[in-house]
Protein backbone atom coordinates (compact mmCIF):
# COMPACT_ATOMS: atom_id res chain seq x y z
CA UNK A 1 0.00 0.00 0.00
CA UNK A 2 1.39 3.49 -0.59
CA UNK A 3 1.70 5.84 1.46
CA UNK A 4 1.19 9.95 2.14
CA UNK A 5 4.24 11.66 1.20
CA UNK A 6 5.24 13.70 4.59
CA UNK A 7 5.91 17.26 4.48
CA UNK A 8 7.91 19.01 7.16
CA UNK A 9 6.50 22.60 8.21
CA UNK A 10 7.68 24.78 10.76
CA UNK A 11 6.36 27.48 13.01
CA UNK A 12 6.85 30.37 15.57
CA UNK A 13 4.97 32.54 17.24
CA UNK A 14 4.92 36.21 16.22
CA UNK A 15 8.30 37.17 18.63
CA UNK A 16 9.75 33.61 17.77
CA UNK A 17 10.64 33.06 21.40
CA UNK A 18 8.85 29.36 20.58
CA UNK A 19 9.78 27.67 17.63
CA UNK A 20 8.74 24.24 16.36
CA UNK A 21 8.31 22.00 13.32
CA UNK A 22 5.49 19.96 12.16
CA UNK A 23 6.06 17.07 9.74
CA UNK A 24 2.21 16.03 8.61
CA UNK A 25 0.81 15.47 4.62
CA UNK A 26 0.49 18.09 2.93
CA UNK A 27 -2.18 20.71 4.41
CA UNK A 28 -4.89 21.85 2.19
CA UNK A 29 -7.65 22.19 4.78
CA UNK A 30 -7.85 22.90 8.52
CA UNK A 31 -10.68 22.83 11.52
CA UNK A 32 -12.31 25.49 13.18
CA UNK A 33 -14.38 25.42 16.16
CA UNK A 34 -17.54 27.73 17.29
CA UNK A 35 -16.72 27.57 20.91
CA UNK A 36 -16.19 30.81 22.73
CA UNK A 37 -12.44 31.11 23.01
CA UNK A 38 -11.59 29.56 19.34
CA UNK A 39 -14.40 32.23 17.99
CA UNK A 40 -12.27 35.04 19.54
CA UNK A 41 -8.84 34.10 18.83
CA UNK A 42 -9.83 32.38 14.99
CA UNK A 43 -8.02 29.31 15.39
CA UNK A 44 -7.37 26.86 12.42
CA UNK A 45 -6.80 24.47 13.69
CA UNK A 46 -4.59 20.72 12.87
CA UNK A 47 -4.52 17.90 15.03
CA UNK A 48 -1.37 15.59 14.17
CA UNK A 49 -0.45 12.64 15.67
CA UNK A 50 1.94 14.07 18.78
CA UNK A 51 5.40 12.64 17.42
CA UNK A 52 4.86 14.85 14.20
CA UNK A 53 4.63 18.03 16.51
CA UNK A 54 8.53 18.78 17.86
CA UNK A 55 9.46 21.93 19.41
CA UNK A 56 12.81 23.44 18.52
CA UNK A 57 12.95 26.28 20.90
CA UNK A 58 11.02 27.62 23.72
CA UNK A 59 9.80 24.46 25.73
CA UNK A 60 8.18 25.53 28.93
CA UNK A 61 7.52 28.95 27.73
CA UNK A 62 4.08 29.71 26.88
CA UNK A 63 1.15 30.66 29.47
CA UNK A 64 -1.34 28.01 29.94
CA UNK A 65 -4.93 28.99 29.62
CA UNK A 66 -7.83 26.76 30.53
CA UNK A 67 -11.59 27.66 29.67
CA UNK A 68 -14.63 26.57 31.78
CA UNK A 69 -15.27 23.03 30.41
CA UNK A 70 -11.30 22.55 30.77
CA UNK A 71 -11.28 19.90 28.31
CA UNK A 72 -8.21 21.94 26.06
CA UNK A 73 -5.27 23.86 27.91
CA UNK A 74 -4.80 26.65 25.66
CA UNK A 75 -1.35 27.73 25.03
CA UNK A 76 0.21 31.24 23.84
CA UNK A 77 3.34 33.09 23.94
CA UNK A 78 3.10 35.78 26.94
CA UNK A 79 5.38 38.14 25.05
CA UNK A 80 3.37 37.94 21.97
CA UNK A 81 0.38 37.20 22.62
CA UNK A 82 0.17 34.27 19.51
CA UNK A 83 -1.96 30.85 20.49
CA UNK A 84 -0.06 28.28 19.09
CA UNK A 85 -1.37 25.18 20.49
CA UNK A 86 -4.04 23.28 22.69
CA UNK A 87 -3.93 20.25 23.99
CA UNK A 88 -6.12 17.82 26.16
CA UNK A 89 -5.97 14.60 27.38
CA UNK A 90 -9.13 12.46 25.89
CA UNK A 91 -9.45 8.70 26.80
CA UNK A 92 -5.81 8.54 29.12
CA UNK A 93 -4.48 9.69 25.29
CA UNK A 94 -2.51 13.00 25.10
CA UNK A 95 -4.05 15.54 21.79
CA UNK A 96 -2.53 18.13 20.60
CA UNK A 97 -3.59 20.75 18.22
CA UNK A 98 -1.81 23.17 15.91
CA UNK A 99 -2.68 26.81 15.65
CA UNK A 100 -2.03 26.50 11.16
CA UNK A 101 -1.53 30.42 11.21
CA UNK A 102 1.61 30.24 13.09
CA UNK A 103 3.33 28.29 10.43
CA UNK A 104 5.61 30.04 8.70
CA UNK A 105 5.74 30.17 4.46
CA UNK A 106 1.99 28.87 4.89
CA UNK A 107 -0.94 31.20 3.31
CA UNK A 108 -3.55 30.48 5.71
CA UNK A 109 -6.18 32.40 3.10
CA UNK A 110 -5.06 29.55 0.20
CA UNK A 111 -7.11 26.74 2.11
CA UNK A 112 -10.15 26.22 0.36
CA UNK A 113 -12.68 28.35 1.00
CA UNK A 114 -11.03 30.56 3.57
CA UNK A 115 -11.87 31.76 6.52
CA UNK A 116 -13.85 28.65 6.84
CA UNK A 117 -12.37 25.89 4.87
CA UNK A 118 -14.53 23.13 7.21
CA UNK A 119 -17.80 23.53 8.69
CA UNK A 120 -17.28 24.46 12.49
CA UNK A 121 -16.91 21.60 15.01
CA UNK A 122 -19.31 22.75 17.48
CA UNK A 123 -17.27 23.48 20.46
CA UNK A 124 -19.65 25.77 21.82
CA UNK A 125 -21.85 22.32 22.50
CA UNK A 126 -19.51 20.66 25.26
CA UNK A 127 -19.32 22.02 28.82
CA UNK A 128 -21.26 24.87 30.77
CA UNK A 129 -22.65 28.05 28.36
CA UNK A 130 -20.56 30.73 28.40
CA UNK A 131 -21.96 33.48 29.67
CA UNK A 132 -19.86 36.32 28.43
CA UNK A 133 -19.37 39.77 31.47
CA UNK A 134 -21.19 42.61 31.14
CA UNK A 135 -19.35 45.96 31.12
CA UNK A 136 -19.68 47.71 34.11
CA UNK A 137 -19.62 51.42 32.85
CA UNK A 138 -22.52 53.50 32.13
CA UNK A 139 -23.69 54.03 28.54
CA UNK A 140 -21.04 56.48 26.70
CA UNK A 141 -22.87 57.72 24.01
CA UNK A 142 -25.02 60.97 24.56
CA UNK A 143 -29.02 61.44 24.31
CA UNK A 144 -28.61 62.60 20.50
CA UNK A 145 -25.82 59.56 20.11
CA UNK A 146 -28.60 56.79 21.21
CA UNK A 147 -30.99 57.10 18.15
CA UNK A 148 -28.23 56.42 15.80
CA UNK A 149 -25.04 54.53 17.66
CA UNK A 150 -25.56 51.05 18.63
CA UNK A 151 -23.63 50.21 21.75
CA UNK A 152 -21.78 47.39 21.86
CA UNK A 153 -20.01 45.37 24.11
CA UNK A 154 -16.74 42.91 24.13
CA UNK A 155 -14.21 41.57 26.03
CA UNK A 156 -11.28 39.27 26.11
CA UNK A 157 -12.28 35.39 27.08
CA UNK A 158 -11.53 35.41 30.79
CA UNK A 159 -13.64 38.62 30.88
CA UNK A 160 -10.78 40.31 32.66
CA UNK A 161 -10.88 43.07 29.83
CA UNK A 162 -14.08 44.57 28.79
CA UNK A 163 -14.54 47.19 27.06
CA UNK A 164 -17.56 49.20 25.37
CA UNK A 165 -18.02 50.61 21.81
CA UNK A 166 -20.38 53.08 20.12
CA UNK A 167 -20.87 52.86 16.44
CA UNK A 168 -22.86 52.75 13.65
CA UNK A 169 -23.90 48.99 12.81
CA UNK A 170 -21.13 46.71 12.05
CA UNK A 171 -22.86 45.87 8.50
CA UNK A 172 -22.44 49.79 7.55
CA UNK A 173 -18.77 50.58 8.53
CA UNK A 174 -15.48 49.32 7.13
CA UNK A 175 -14.13 45.80 8.69
CA UNK A 176 -10.39 44.92 7.34
CA UNK A 177 -8.53 41.88 7.76
CA UNK A 178 -4.99 41.88 6.12
CA UNK A 179 -1.73 39.44 5.76
CA UNK A 180 0.45 41.21 7.84
CA UNK A 181 2.65 38.55 10.22
CA UNK A 182 0.63 39.71 13.36
CA UNK A 183 -2.51 40.02 12.11
CA UNK A 184 -2.35 36.52 10.54
CA UNK A 185 -1.52 35.39 13.89
CA UNK A 186 -3.81 36.73 15.65
CA UNK A 187 -6.54 36.03 13.14
CA UNK A 188 -7.63 40.17 13.44
CA UNK A 189 -10.16 41.39 12.12
CA UNK A 190 -10.64 44.88 12.84
CA UNK A 191 -12.30 48.06 12.89
CA UNK A 192 -10.80 51.78 13.29
CA UNK A 193 -13.37 54.14 15.78
CA UNK A 194 -12.35 57.26 17.31
CA UNK A 195 -10.91 56.31 21.03
CA UNK A 196 -13.70 58.67 22.53
CA UNK A 197 -16.04 55.98 20.94
CA UNK A 198 -14.38 53.58 23.20
CA UNK A 199 -13.97 52.80 26.81
CA UNK A 200 -12.25 49.78 28.29
CA UNK A 201 -12.06 48.54 31.77
CA UNK A 202 -9.14 46.19 33.14
CA UNK A 203 -6.80 48.02 30.81
CA UNK A 204 -3.81 46.62 33.23
CA UNK A 205 -4.62 43.37 32.64
CA UNK A 206 -3.36 44.24 28.49
CA UNK A 207 -0.18 43.57 27.44
CA UNK A 208 1.40 45.48 24.64
CA UNK A 209 3.48 44.36 22.34
CA UNK A 210 5.87 46.20 19.28
CA UNK A 211 7.95 45.57 16.57
CA UNK A 212 9.46 46.42 13.34
CA UNK A 213 8.94 50.07 13.09
CA UNK A 214 7.56 50.00 16.20
CA UNK A 215 4.28 52.36 14.91
CA UNK A 216 1.67 50.23 16.40
CA UNK A 217 1.40 48.61 19.99
CA UNK A 218 -0.45 45.27 19.51
CA UNK A 219 -2.75 44.02 22.92
CA UNK A 220 -3.66 41.34 24.60
CA UNK A 221 -4.95 39.61 27.76
CA UNK A 222 -1.93 38.48 29.34
CA UNK A 223 -4.58 35.74 31.48
CA UNK A 224 -6.37 34.25 28.02
CA UNK A 225 -4.05 35.84 25.37
CA UNK A 226 -6.99 36.91 23.36
CA UNK A 227 -5.93 39.95 20.93
CA UNK A 228 -8.56 42.63 21.73
CA UNK A 229 -6.88 45.90 20.17
CA UNK A 230 -4.02 47.97 18.65
CA UNK A 231 -2.66 51.17 19.70
CA UNK A 232 -1.21 53.44 16.82
CA UNK A 233 2.51 54.94 18.44
CA UNK A 234 4.14 57.94 17.13
CA UNK A 235 7.23 56.37 15.94
CA UNK A 236 9.26 60.32 16.56
CA UNK A 237 10.96 62.89 15.03
CA UNK A 238 13.82 60.59 14.26
CA UNK A 239 12.39 58.33 12.51
CA UNK A 240 9.78 60.24 10.46
CA UNK A 241 11.81 63.47 9.67
CA UNK A 242 12.35 62.11 6.11
CA UNK A 243 8.88 60.46 5.50
CA UNK A 244 7.27 61.98 2.12
CA UNK A 245 4.48 64.54 3.33
CA UNK A 246 1.64 62.35 2.11
CA UNK A 247 3.25 59.36 4.72
CA UNK A 248 3.29 62.38 7.64
CA UNK A 249 -0.35 62.88 6.92
CA UNK A 250 -1.35 59.32 7.06
CA UNK A 251 0.81 59.01 10.35
CA UNK A 252 -1.14 61.98 12.01
CA UNK A 253 -4.62 60.77 11.23
CA UNK A 254 -3.67 56.88 12.24
CA UNK A 255 -3.02 58.90 15.89
CA UNK A 256 -6.55 59.82 15.65
CA UNK A 257 -7.73 56.05 16.11
CA UNK A 258 -7.80 52.86 17.81
CA UNK A 259 -7.97 49.60 16.33
CA UNK A 260 -10.76 46.85 18.25
CA UNK A 261 -10.64 43.42 17.08
CA UNK A 262 -14.05 42.42 15.84
CA UNK A 263 -14.00 38.95 17.32
CA UNK A 264 -13.88 40.09 20.93
CA UNK A 265 -17.63 41.82 20.22
CA UNK A 266 -20.64 40.20 21.92
CA UNK A 267 -23.48 39.27 19.39
CA UNK A 268 -21.43 39.99 16.11
CA UNK A 269 -20.70 36.77 14.25
CA UNK A 270 -17.43 37.18 12.14
CA UNK A 271 -18.85 34.30 9.57
CA UNK A 272 -21.93 36.03 9.47
CA UNK A 273 -21.15 37.71 5.69
CA UNK A 274 -24.47 39.94 5.38
CA UNK A 275 -23.69 41.22 9.88
CA UNK A 276 -19.70 41.43 8.81
CA UNK A 277 -18.39 42.88 5.23
CA UNK A 278 -14.66 42.03 5.65
CA UNK A 279 -12.15 43.42 3.07
CA UNK A 280 -9.23 41.28 2.73
CA UNK A 281 -6.15 43.18 1.96
CA UNK A 282 -3.02 41.26 0.42
CA UNK A 283 -0.33 43.92 0.36
CA UNK A 284 0.57 44.33 4.23
CA UNK A 285 3.11 41.17 3.91
CA UNK A 286 5.19 42.57 1.48
CA UNK A 287 5.32 46.19 3.22
CA UNK A 288 9.28 46.68 4.88
CA UNK A 289 10.90 46.05 6.55
CA UNK A 290 9.42 42.19 6.34
CA UNK A 291 8.60 39.76 8.34
CA UNK A 292 11.60 37.45 9.12
CA UNK A 293 12.92 34.36 11.63
CA UNK A 294 16.08 33.27 13.09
Amino acid sequence: MATTPLKTYYGNCHCAAFKFSLTVPEITSAQTCNCSICSRKGYLWLYPPKEAFAIERGEGSLTEYHSANKTFTHKFCPTCGTGVTAVAVINGSEMIAVNLRTLRDFDVWALDPYPNPNPPMNGAAYGPAYVPPKYPGPDIRSEAEKGELKLYTGNCHCGAVILTLKSKPISEIFVNEDDCSICVRNANILIYPQPTDIAIHGSEYLTGYVFGQRTYEHRFCRVCGVSVCIRPLDPGQDITKDWPPEKQKELMERLETTTINVRVLQDVDVRDVKEVKIERSHEMSSVPPLYTVD
